[in-house]
């Protein structure tokens, strides 16, 4: 509703009366009450500066923050004479808000260009302490919530929603929730995938204890500080080997049935296959990268082995299975 009267004027016993009752509605914690009286003082300019501090409490008291941050920078930028009460009570929301980072900034910009009224010193400064501490430690407490999460979803949750939250995670420390972390290496519901994903974070913080890993089937122990990375294997370096004519004589082809042997290996980590050399899967990961690049003609795919194609049709069925909801 437009309040707002031009050529109006509100007698003084009005004003005062106004007055009275939006303080008096305040103070009984009626605040809705109080912002009608006050929009009445407004629409005839008759609005003082305790009745726009009052307006700006009744604001904050009914959650409408963004309304009390605006009017608060606007009442900073008209009202140079009460301009750090504003300053203190707009602080006071922003800090009331979480938004401790421009509490820090704001208070820190001040110390270098303003000095502050000795009345305000000590208020500014706890704000600025308590800010700085809350800052400092919401990325553990939300590191914290992450992880429960992540915790829960290993239990409960899909592929798609384990793999994100393991990969916010690996930016921080496994920490304290190794030993919650650790039996799902050998949970045979858990996807090899995310199991690959905890073991590299195990390495990344180089773990020193022996973990029980199971994969298809088969479990056995490892110590993540002494394992190598994936192509650094002694069975992918085998692989890689036998593929070096092909980095010679076509960059791109190897580049491409590099990353399909990585897919694999990262699949099986840290186990290799078993009962093959390493001659039958670079063949099979050769084969695949053409394929996928549509390199092969009808003539040259009957000159496939038998034992060759086995091996490509497990490594692509292994890769759909596996990898086909991370970009979902």
């Amino acid at each position: 509703m437009d309040y707002e009267h031009q050529d109006v004027v509100m007698f003084p016993g009005w004003r005062k009366q106004l007055e009275e009752k939006t303080f008096e509605a305040v103070k009984h914690k009626n605040y809705k009450e109080a912002l009608l009286h006050i929009e009445q003082l407004e629409s005839f300019h008759e609005a003082s500066h305790d009745i726009l501090t009052a307006k700006v409490i009744c604001l904050i008291e009914i959650n409408q923050y963004e309304q009390a941050i605006s009017l608060c920078r606007k009442l900073m930028k008209e009202d140079d004479e009460h301009y750090y009460k504003y300053l203190h009570i707009y602080l006071t929301i922003l800090f009331q808000n979480s938004q401790y980072a421009e509490v820090v900034d704001l208070l820190e910009e001040f110390k270098e260009n303003e000095s502050i009224p000795v009345e305000y010193e000590e208020s500014f400064k706890q704000l600025y302490d308590m800010s700085q501490q809350f800052q400092e430690q919401t990325p553990e407490r939300d590191s914290a919530e992450h992880m429960d999460h992540f915790l829960e979803s290993l239990e409960n949750g899909n592929f798609q929603e384990q793999w994100k939250l393991l990969s916010y995670h690996r930016k921080h420390s496994i920490g304290s929730y190794l030993d919650q972390i650790v039996p799902y290496l050998s949970d045979t519901q858990l996807n090899p995938v995310v199991k690959t994903g905890i073991l590299q974070w195990c390495m990344d913080e180089q773990i020193d204890l022996k973990l029980e890993i199971e994969k298809f089937g088969e479990t056995d122990w490892f110590q993540p500080n002494r394992l190598k990375d994936i192509l650094e294997m002694d069975f992918a370096k085998e692989c890689l080997a036998k593929l070096d004519e092909i980095e010679q004589d076509d960059p791109t082809l190897y580049q491409f049935t590099k990353q399909i042997l990585y897919r694999y290996l990262y699949i099986m980590y840290p186990f290799t296959p078993k009962d093959t050399t390493a001659s039958r899967i670079a063949d099979a990961v050769l084969n695949l990268a053409k394929r996928y690049l549509s390199l092969h003609d009808s003539e040259e795919s009957t000159y496939i082995s038998k034992e060759t194609r086995k091996w490509m049709d497990q490594i692509e069925h292994l890769e759909k299975i596996y990898f086909s909801q991370i970009d979902d």
